[in-house]
């Protein structure tokens, strides 16, 4: 297999799934042999991307005012003509717009991946390019694309964005959170990992609001809020209000040790990519996300979550905290047993669809279908 150089634009390296798949990505082409460069406005994966000799190259890609646009173009173009990558492939809709006009001047084969269900409005279904290829997270999201940006099915891959299994296990352990966290050996332990921004931050001040209430229902319990966003602040301000909350809340911000964190869980609430993760370490999950609610997750309703990414959308709403605290009641009540068992099985089925080995070859194919032509 010949080694391709790829450049792989994208919003920002900060807390999220499309960010840490990029970065995911990249380890994994450098590994397989191949030269990625991954651009961004920067954040805290850059330095785990530098660690692996990947090459980084900041660019306000998350900024839409004028200058910054035009920064970006410039530094686009520089980029370009000086890696000369094979392939441009786009994680983002800004990025996107830019890699299809540098394409369009420089004769390199552009590609994305649509990591949501991104918004059709008018003018910005218009000002969305998707390349000659595209790759679909989810089988939702490929309809979506079909049904709302006319993208043909010819052109769309489903592939799923890929997990680390070596750092995403259950036999990794690092005592060194414990202690960092000050968290209680023996305490039950709600593990929430998101951005902090709109409905993800709401529904982290839902989980805040509802520790006074898993007080009562265990006795030792702690809930560790993980992420960054506008939110913060205030999430911090309702954990201040609750009796004793420096023992019970803890609020790290934003980190890049996440496997650590879900590594002490007894029960991680989250979506997408942090949910796949925690099953991949054997946790149990509650699906809870901006796009949907799904509750508890099992093996009855797996495949049903799988059809969503894992997002819920679609399926249900949070009606109420109760709902939530109670579902995290129940599935910490669930005997060890059946949580073992549950976790295997998440494990399992983890590996067999989100391997990042076989996620990133899946991905080098449609890299040589694309410098094939057959797209065309």
């Amino acid at each position: 297999m010949n080694k391709l150089k790829v450049l792989l634009p994208t919003t920002g390296l900060d807390i999220g799934g499309a960010e840490t798949h990029v970065t995911e990505l990249a380890k994994q082409l450098k590994e397989m042999g191949h030269q990625p460069i991954v651009m961004s406005s920067g954040g805290i994966y850059v330095d785990e991307l530098q660690n692996y000799d990947i090459e980084h190259v900041q660019s306000p890609l998350n900024s839409k005012s004028p200058k910054d646009m035009l920064v970006s173009i410039k530094c686009f173009y520089d980029t370009v003509k000086q890696y000369r990558p094979h392939i441009i492939h786009t994680h983002g809709r800004i990025a996107a717009l830019i890699s299809r006009l540098i394409s369009a001047r420089l004769k390199v084969p552009f590609m994305t991946t649509s990591h949501a269900l991104f918004t059709y409005r008018w003018p910005l279904k218009h000002l969305t390019f998707w390349g000659d290829e595209v790759i679909a997270i989810s089988d939702d999201v490929k309809q979506h694309l079909i049904n709302r940006f006319d993208v043909k099915k010819d052109k769309i891959t489903v592939i799923p964005n890929g997990i680390n299994m070596k750092r995403f296990s259950p036999d990794i352990e690092d005592n060194n959170i414990m202690k960092e966290l000050s968290l209680r050996e023996k305490s039950k332990k709600v593990v929430y990992v998101s951005r902090l921004d709109g409905p993800l931050a709401e529904l982290a001040a839902r989980v805040v609001e509802i520790t006074p209430r898993l007080q009562e229902a265990f006795n030792d319990i702690e809930v560790i809020i993980v992420g960054d966003g506008e939110g913060l602040n205030k999430i911090k301000e309702l954990a201040s209000k609750i009796d004793n909350s420096h023992d019970i809340v803890k609020i790290t911000g934003k980190r890049t040790d996440i496997h650590n964190i879900l590594n002490i869980a007894d029960a991680v609430i989250a979506v997408g990519r942090t949910a796949i993760e925690a099953m991949a370490i054997e946790k149990t999950v509650i699906i809870a996300g901006g796009e949907g609610y799904m509750g508890i997750l099992s093996e009855q309703n797996f495949e049903l979550a799988l059809g969503t990414n894992f997002t819920g959308r679609g399926i249900n709403t949070i009606e109420s905290s109760h709902q939530l605290s109670q579902d995290i009641i129940n599935l910490l009540q669930l005997p060890k047993e059946e949580i073992i068992n549950r976790g295997k099985f998440f494990r399992d089925k983890v590996h067999q669809i989100y391997s990042v080995e076989e996620t990133t070859r899946q991905t080098i194919e449609v890299y040589y279908k694309l410098l094939r032509g057959d797209s065309k």
